[in-house]
């Protein structure tokens, strides 16, 4: 009795954190990313470029699965000799809530390793200082992510941000730098794509814009 209980309280729970109306026809990101659902999502797939960390959780809109897949390849064919990719979670297969993150409901989110000094795979994410991170693999990463203009936000720890930008400025307009990062403004400043939160200091949260094919999607 007890589990069946349990069963209906957690198929009520699911049922009241999707989105209300699911529009005819849609696919892909459907609601908010905080609030919504995957339909027809496609499932990210290891390569030699590429590893996924979770098969389960590694579910999103087609439009993010092929940028990964792109990045991947892109710094592989610049730095021959690096490490794979490093991908973790995206969405569940349907979507809709995946504890513990607050997001990651619509297909439209990846958390993604950044490149360390060592050039070793680290699993769980490594933690990113001045002594391990490797700058110029990781910058370029988020230079070939963002040249797409596929990407909304990147969210990654202040202070992480202060480590690439200090290194980066030297040859960076300005105009970018400003209009990329929100370091060194405060951390609660509403200001450049690659924005502060907590617990973003040993990956990238990578979050892409509502493709135009997927009609039910919501940005936030």
């Amino acid at each position: 009795m007890r589990r069946a209980v349990s069963f209906i309280l957690m198929i009520m729970l699911l049922a009241a954190c999707a989105p209300a109306n699911i529009p005819p026809g849609a696919t892909g990101s459907v609601g908010r990313p905080s609030n919504g659902v995957l339909v027809d999502g496609v499932q990210l797939q290891p390569s030699d470029e590429l590893i996924v960390l979770d098969p389960d959780h590694a579910w999103g809109d087609k439009t993010l699965v092929d940028l990964l897949h792109m990045a991947a390849l892109e710094m592989r064919k610049t730095y021959p000799d690096t490490v794979p990719l490093v991908v973790g979670d995206l969405s569940a297969r349907d979507g809709g809530p995946l504890p513990p993150h607050q997001s990651h409901q619509s297909g439209r989110d990846a958390d993604v390793a950044m490149y360390p000094l060592d050039n070793e795979l680290h699993r769980p994410f490594l933690r990113a200082d001045e002594d391990n991170l490797d700058v110029e693999k990781t910058w370029y990463l988020i230079e070939t992510l963002l040249h797409t203009g596929l990407v909304k936000y990147i969210l990654l720890d202040w202070n992480v941000q202060k480590i690439i930008y200090d290194e980066v400025q030297i040859t960076v307009p300005q105009q970018t730098l400003d209009e990329v990062f929100q370091y060194p403004r405060p951390r609660g400043t509403r200001k450049g794509i690659i924005r502060h939160a907590a617990g973003h200091a040993n990956h990238m949260h990578v979050r892409i814009h509502c493709p135009d094919e997927d009609i039910g999607c919501v940005e936030e």
